[in-house]
């Protein structure tokens, strides 16, 4: 016969003794860097998160992530959905992860030609220029854990960053992850007079970016990709990443890299040269990526030639923003896998 505990009581000491069995739950450690940049009045803004005991860094599990073409690094990859956002994930599993800013985005520094009319300037902070700032942000990730490489994950432009560098610094590059990469536009090249009008930067509405992103999922099915609260979070954390907006609900992005697009990607000719790496690549992408669609990244795929370990993924219904959508566990699943994998032989 039960006791008056009964079988309720039972379910709840096994349950006391599962608990009491697991390991807790790994503290965060959340801290922030402001490091030189080659102008000495434009500091660069790092973030980084990892376990609080964290004892042994390896390079496979020391992470910088870069940003795209118009949003910093920290309001997206550190953006919590559902309490904890890519960076937490990645901690939580024993990564030592950053996020850097480049010039011009975010909490870093800004051209002073940012403060003055586009037109004003020719365009600011280039591909060239921003590979220089992800340069000091490796160097100083590897000389505060005394490290040799680290792995980089870049995200659209991002993706471009990582693979410049990479091109002149593989031997700091552990693996590669390209995720949502730029490549080959099929568009008619821009004449010189269309080069010659790109100003300075432009100003951007993020409250657009929702539409943007989800252009190519089908209309039933997009509050279920990217539910309209999770982007009022990111709006949020976007628009608070410019101190001085050029006006209300606005941010300013450098265009260097549309001239860059402009004079490469859309005139057939490739910013960087995956045939030249040596060291194990990702490529990953969503299926419903409007801006940097499948296809582009398979060409891109097929490039790596050199590569002794690559692979391609892609997250289904998932779009251009797939770090901040319903799948977004997908895609940091993924990236993770490709980190773990056991290092091919040379």
């Amino acid at each position: 016969m039960m006791s008056k505990m009964g079988w309720r009581g039972g379910l709840v000491a096994a349950a006391m003794l599962v608990a009491a069995a697991l390991p807790a739950r790994a503290e965060t450690v959340t801290e922030e860097f402001s490091i030189g940049s080659k102008w000495p009045d434009q500091q660069l803004y790092i973030r980084n998160k990892h376990p609080a005991n964290l004892y042994d860094v390896k390079p496979e599990k020391t992470v910088l992530f870069l940003h795209g073409a118009t949003y910093p690094a920290h309001s997206s990859f550190d953006m919590a959905v559902d309490g904890q956002s890519w960076m937490d994930w990645m901690a939580a599993r024993g990564y030592d992860v950053y996020t850097l800013d480049i010039r011009g985005y975010g909490k870093s520094g800004r051209p002073p030609e940012m403060k003055q009319t586009p037109e004003a300037n020719a365009p600011v902070v280039d591909t060239t220029e921003a590979v220089e700032d992800v340069t000091r942000a490796v160097d100083f990730i590897l000389s505060r854990r005394n490290g040799q490489r680290l792995v980089l994950v870049g995200w659209s432009w991002g993706a471009t960053l990582a693979g410049t560098y990479a091109n002149t610094a593989q031997d700091k590059v552990e693996r590669l992850v390209l995720y949502a990469p730029q490549w080959l536009r099929e568009v008619t090249p821009p004449t010189d007079a269309e080069l010659a009008r790109v100003p300075a930067w432009r100003q951007v509405d993020p409250r657009d970016a929702r539409d943007i992103w989800l252009k190519a999922v089908p209309e039933a099915k997009r509050d279920g990709v990217l539910p309209k609260a999770v982007f009022a979070d990111w709006l949020k954390a976007t628009l608070a990443s410019d101190p001085e907006p050029a006006t209300p609900n606005t941010v300013r992005a450098p265009n260097g890299v549309v001239l860059d697009t402009m004079r490469y990607w859309a005139s057939n000719k490739p910013r960087w040269n995956p045939e030249r790496l040596s060291i194990p690549a990702l490529v990953i992408q969503g299926e419903w990526d409007a801006e940097a669609p499948p296809a582009m990244g398979m060409k891109l795929f097929n490039r790596l030639t050199g590569s002794p370990y690559k692979r391609y993924v892609m997250v289904g219904e998932a779009t251009h923003a797939a770090l901040i959508e319903k799948n977004r566990k997908q895609l940091y699943q993924a990236v993770a896998e490709f980190l773990e994998s056991p290092a091919p032989r040379r």
